[in-house]
Parts: structure tokens; C-alpha cells; sequence
């Protein structure tokens, strides 16, 4: 496959790695000029229709998607029997090679990415995705530790009934399925925070809560059994830590966090919580660490290079010098608890006997009306980033804030806010000339949205190429600003009538089709009310209605009368009526009502005296009405 060309533009340069369903590549698209990752559908897939559903399912999945969080699918393709998706190019690793290169990550490592991973699922939640395959290998993390969540292609819609069973989600790992997934019942979105709960247990410990011999036995106990507390495995584990985990991977999903929102606002506490001890550490010393030496005058001396004595070299210096073992471990522990003491109350001091204040609500402000308002009441604003676009916000206008308006803090809580930076400004692409999805995939690279699309008949422009685009190329507007598009539909058919085939044999109908330079489409066949074996009873077309020449047209064809209570069949009956005087346009309908009810067999515009012979047949005891400009004139029981 490598330096093989895909429909004439994506490129195939190297293999990256290889799943149970696809192979992925990274390719260079040429006509973007740009590197992408290619990953196609395994050969032996390629004729299984629910595979090929699936692999496209999960484009149509993550396309709904937009997120610097979540990998983009920039376009769905096949070439021959080569199926396959175009992605971003992620470079960097996968969080399972994270974990396994650093044994485990630490605390606050693991919490910044589980925050990530919940932005994402909000996103995906929020656009009605359930992931359902959350684990490690499919956690992509760039070179700058962005985390970019792929591999939708097990995603289910949410329903009321959202289920999947064992046999579906075995493509990703049983270590990872809540239990509602290893049960096959109901799975909802809390079912990625439980895979999630796992992930983040991997992360913090470098274990998996359950293992077994096989895929189905790691379900049983998903279903089962109570994982070890991951504090018994790290002691690291804060208790706040270990609570969250045990709650994101609760057996009932309601004993879980409601949405990704309110798990990633608790791992925002726990953040914020070891910022403010991080603070305190670099505020004041400890000298726990280390081990306590004294130096002698000798080691003063000029040129001594004799290594300081330990602290037990000093108390059995002491001991021999007759100074008690009580009274120094006494004076050992009485300075300890003072300083135990006097950090105990710095801290006090420091954190927690500060005012309580109202957070003010600081949205849609100016950043420095923001601080001003937090200032007011005590409390420090803190950039959470550099800003991100927003097309109705102005720029340095606050979008969010953490804590939020309202709630009640100690002065020390810093405020976390993001910025707008104003609407982004881009510059409309030219589209003329090039293929409509061409300019679908420009548009949706450049984060522009697709408006209305016209087609016209053009004898310049090949059928489907964009004509022109409004706002023309060139023209400065905001991001995800709609194009309309004018598309050619190609030359002006030659427009001709439909001939009236109805009642003719198929053959026959096909003859006549075929010299009127129509195309035949699809045949079906199909119980009638009105016509035999063989005899064409629909048209895809009305008679008479104007096509291009050259259309398919689908034909029905009857398999037989419906004859429900095997009642006599009246075959070929003919009717002749001749239009009696009166005005000189009369629109004529006759009626035909049988044991399969009431048909319009015929009607047309006619003048007096004009003869019309209508062939038909009939189930059962018939009767007839005829319409004259809608006005009921004959009517009667067709008798033999």
C-alpha cells in the first residue's frame, strides 16, 4: 500500500498501526498539501455490509464533533474495494504507552488529563454520542500533552433504549465496559464515565481494577465484584482522589456523577485544593526530607574534608557525654510539637481564618472591570488560558468563570476565568471550479459552514462544480459563517413525455420505453387490484409528465389480482361510453367498485360525441360511475 494514490489525492506514505477493524496510515493529501491519517477498512471487511456500516458510522459520529479535544474526520471515501476513513494526524502517543513507559503518572498529570476527557464526552453528550469504547488506546496525546479522544467507531446514538451487548463493545477491551455494557442492558452517558473511572485508576495506580482469563470473566466481575480501593495500591492517593474514582465507577450508574461536567468540576476542587497546598509548601521550609547533620568546628577548619556525622553519630556523642536518652528525645519532641504547632496555625492563618465572600459574577465583563468587581470583595482573577474565539462575545470579555457568580469563598480561592478573544476572522476561500465536495471539505477545514445550494443548468461548468459562492472569495467574515453555493447540473437535458405503458406486458413496456430512449430502471412485482400476471401497473413517472431523456424509469409489474375470498375474476371486461352533448370541454372519470374496492380507471378531457373504450378487469360483483366534470351521471352493475 505504501506510495499507493487514492482517488487521485490522498497519498499513502508509512503504516502508524493496526486495529481488529482497520489499518491506519499516515498519507499526504495533495490536494490540501497537508499530512493526514488514513485509516482504511481491513480487506476482509470490504464485503460485510455491517462492518462497512459501522466504519461509517463512526465518520458520521465524529463529524457532528467539533473540539481541539476530540480527533477530526475530514472526509469519508472509497476507492475500488478500499474503504476508509481521513482523520487528523495526531503526533505524539496514546495515554496506554504513557502509562506503561512511566509505571504511573502522577497525581496532578493524570486529574489535567481526566479534565480533558471529560471535555471532550461533554461535547460528544452534548450532540447526543455515547462513546461507549473509553480507554487508553484510544486517549491521543500531542507532543504538548493535548489529549485528542478517538475511535468512535462502536458510538451509539443516545434513545431510550440505547443498548449493546458483550459481542458488540469485545472490539474494544473488557477491562475498561461499565457493567451495564457487560450486561447488555440500557447504557447511557454515564457508562463513559465509568470507563473513564477505570482509565483514571490505571493512570493513578498502574494497575487495572480487574483482570481475568479471558474478556467474558472481566465482565463477571465488572458486574460482581468491588474493586480494591486505589489508595491501598498508591498510597499517594489523596482520600478526595480515591472518593472520586470509587464514585465514577459506582455498579449503578446513579450513584455516579450525573454528566462529564460535574466530574470535571469535582476534579477543579481537588486542582484547586493542591494548588493552594503547592502555595503553602513553597511559602514555608520543611526539612522532613532530609536528614538532620551537625558540623563540629573540625569540619570549619580550612581543608577538612571530613562528611558531616548523622544525627545518631550526635546523640551517641551526647549519650557519652552523660546527657539522659529521655530528656533528648523530650527536647527532640517538644521542639517538634512547637513546630508542628506554628505550622499548624500559619496555615490556619493563611487559608482558613480569612473572611467568606460572595464570588460576583464577572460574565460578559471587561477583564479589567472583572478584576476590579473581584477586587472589591477581596479575591484574584486567574487566566485559565490565553482566550478562545467567540463570535458574539468581545474580545477580553470574560466567557466563564470558576467559582461561579454567587457562591460563597474564602478570600484566598482564586477566580478562573476564560477570555474571549473576539470573533475569528477568516477569509472566504475561492470555491469556483472546483467539485461540490471539494468545497465541502475546504469549508469544513477552515471552519466555515455550508449555506443553501442552488443547482442550475450550465453548458460551461461540468455537472456538479461550483459555479460561484456568496460571500465571494476574498471577503473577510467569522468563523463558521455559511456559504451559498451554485452548482452546475450540467447541460440542459432534451425534456420528452413519459409514454403511457400501463396495462401492457412488461415486454412490451420495456420496447416501448427503450424507442422512446428512456433508460429501465428497477422491476418489482407486487399483487394489484386491477391488473393480471405480467401486466405493468406503475410507473416511477406519471404518463405523459416530462423527463430528461435518457432517465431510468422504475417499473411495477403485477403478480396477479388480490382476490382475498377467491371470488369469480372478470378478465379483460371492455366498457365503451360515447360523451353526450353539452359543453364542448367535459372532463370524464369513470369508476370501477369491486370486492377490492374503488378505482379511477380511466379519466381525460373530451368533447360531445367523443368514443372511449376502457379495458379493465374486476374481482367479485362490480359495479361502475361515471363522472361528467365531476358531476355523478351513469352508474350501474356490470352484468356476465
Amino acid at each position: 500500500m505504501i506510495g499507493k494514490v487514492l482517488n487521485e489525492r490522498y497519498k499513502i506514505i508509512r503504516e502508524l498501526g493496526q486495529g481488529g477493524m482497520a489499518i491506519v496510515y499516515e498519507a499526504q493529501d495533495l490536494l490540501l498539501d497537508r499530512k493526514v491519517a488514513l485509516k482504511m477498512l481491513r480487506g476482509e471487511y470490504v464485503n460485510d455490509a455491517n462492518f462497512i456500516k459501522r466504519f461509517r458510522h463512526e465518520a458520521k459520529a465524529v463529524a457532528r464533533l467539533s473540539h481541539p479535544n476530540v480527533v477530526n474526520i475530514y472526509d469519508i471515501g472509497q476507492d475500488g474495494n478500499y474503504q476508509y476513513l481521513v482523520m487528523e494526524d495526531v503526533e505524539g502517543t496514546n495515554l496506554k504507552d504513557l502509562i506503561q513507559k512511566k509505571g504511573r503518572l502522577e497525581l496532578e498529570e493524570a486529574l489535567r488529563l481526566a479534565k480533558q476527557i471529560l471535555a471532550a464526552l461533554t461535547v460528544a453528550h452534548e450532540n447526543n454520542i455515547i462513546h461507549c469504547d473509553i480507554k487508553p488506546h484510544n486517549i491521543l496525546l500531542t507532543r504538548d500533552m493535548q489529549v485528542k479522544v478517538t475511535d468512535f467507531g462502536i458510538a451509539r446514538a443516545i434513545s431510550s433504549a440505547t443498548t449493546m451487548t458483550i459481542t458488540d463493545t469485545i472490539v474494544g477491551s473488557a477491562h475498561y465496559f461499565s457493567p451495564e455494557q457487560a450486561r447488555g442492558a440500557d447504557i447511557e452517558t454515564r457508562s463513559d464515565l465509568y470507563s473513564l473511572g477505570i482509565v483514571l485508576y490505571e493512570m493513578l495506580t498502574g494497575e487495572l481494577p480487574f483482570r481475568g482469563d479471558s474478556p467474558i470473566s472481566v465482565a463477571l466481575k465488572h458486574i460482581q465484584e468491588l474493586p480494591k480501593p486505589p489508595g491501598l495500591i498508591n498510597p499517594d492517593i489523596p482520600e478526595n482522589v480515591e472518593k472520586l474514582i470509587m464514585k465514577a465507577i459506582a455498579k449503578n450508574p446513579e450513584d455516579r456523577f450525573a454528566t462529564a461536567d460535574e466530574m470535571k468540576e469535582a476534579i477543579d476542587e481537588i486542582l484547586a485544593e493542591l494548588y493552594a497546598r503547592d502555595e503553602y509548601r513553597k511559602e514555608n521550609f520543611f526539612y522532613d526530607e532530609f536528614e538532620t547533620r551537625v558540623i563540629n568546628k573540625a569540619e570549619l577548619k580550612e581543608g577538612s574534608r571530613r562528611p558531616p556525622v548523622t544525627e545518631r553519630e550526635y546523640l551517641s556523642y551526647k549519650e557519652k557525654s552523660g546527657i539522659p536518652l529521655w530528656l533528648k528525645w523530650s527536647i527532640f519532641l517538644f521542639f517538634f510539637i512547637v513546630i508542628a504547632l506554628t505550622a499548624t496555625f500559619v496555615l490556619y492563618r493563611k487559608y482558613m481564618d480569612v473572611p467568606i465572600v460572595e464570588v460576583p459574577d464577572l460574565l460578559y465583563k471587561d477583564l479589567e472591570d472583572a478584576r476590579k468587581d473581584a477586587a472589591q470583595v477581596g479575591l484574584h482573577i486567574e487566566l485559565q488560558n490565553e482566550g478562545i474565539y467567540h463570535p458574539e462575545i468581545p474580545k477580553n470579555h470574560v466567557i466563564s468563570q470558576y467559582p461561579l457568580g454567587g457562591e460563597r469563598v474564602r478570600q484566598t480561592r482564586k477566580i478562573m476565568v476564560t477570555i474571549s478573544l473576539g470573533p475569528e476572522i477568516l477569509t472566504v476561500p475561492d470555491l469556483s471550479n472546483l467539485s461540490l465536495r471539494e468545497a465541502m471539505v475546504i469549508l469544513e477545514n477552515q471552519k466555515l459552514l455550508v449555506g443553501d445550494i442552488e443547482e442550475i443548468y450550465s453548458d460551461e461548468f461540468q455537472a456538479g462544480t461550483v459555479i460561484s459562492q456568496f460571500p465571494l472569495a476574498g471577503e473577510e467574515i467569522q468563523r463558521e459563517t455559511k456559504i451559498d453555493l451554485l452548482v452546475s447540473k450540467g447541460p440542459e437535458p432534451n425534456m420528452i413525455p413519459v409514454p403511457n405503458v400501463i396495462g401492457l406486458s412488461l415486454d412490451e413496456a420495456i420496447e416501448r420505453l427503450e424507442a422512446e430512449n428512456f433508460k429501465i430502471g428497477s422491476i418489482t412485482e407486487r399483487l394489484t387490484t386491477r391488473f393480471l400476471p405480467n401486466q405493468v401497473a406503475e410507473l416511477a413517472y406519471e404518463p405523459g409528465a416530462a423527463i430528461p431523456e435518457g432517465s431510468e424509469v422504475d417499473i411495477v409489474v403485477s403478480s396477479g389480482l388480490i382476490n382475498t375470498e377467491n371470488d369469480v375474476v372478470h378478465k379483460g371486461v371492455t366498457m365503451n361510453f360515447t360523451v353526450p352533448p353539452g359543453n364542448w370541454n367535459q372532463y370524464i372519470e369513470i369508476v370501477i367498485i369491486d370486492n377490492n374496492g374503488r378505482d379511477i380507471i380511466y379519466e381525460g378531457e373530451h368533447h360531445p360525441g367523443d368514443f372511449i373504450q376502457v379495458i379493465f378487469n374486476s374481482v367479485g360483483s362490480t359495479r361502475y360511475e361515471i363522472f361528467i366534470n365531476k358531476q355523478l351521471r351513469y352508474d350501474g352493475e356490470l352484468s356476465g
